[in-house]
């Protein structure tokens, strides 16, 4: 009976052992297919991180007033009701 109980033991550890051994492989799979996209992203980040530093230009102003749109769907709306 504890014959049986130590390899039931050795198989279980055995296959937690084989599960965790797969996951790392997987892993560093991943890892091997994201490299260039990893150096890619830090590089895109580092620039980005430039631009940030530098004196920020004044955010461009709309080119249609607020009040031209509300005046527009006001006067849409009121053609709908009479028609």
């Amino acid at each position: 009976m504890l014959w049986e109980g130590l390899k039931l033991m050795g198989v279980g550890m055995a296959t937690v052992m084989l599960f965790l051994m797969l996951m790392i492989a997987c892993i560093e799979l991943v890892r091997h297919l994201n490299r260039n996209f990893t150096t890619l992203e830090q590089q895109t980040l580092k620039a980005r991180r430039k631009s940030s530093n530098a004196p920020s230009k004044p955010a461009a102003q709309s080119t249609v007033p607020v009040e031209v749109f509300a005046a527009a769907i006001t006067a849409f709306e009121s053609e709908n009701r009479t028609s």
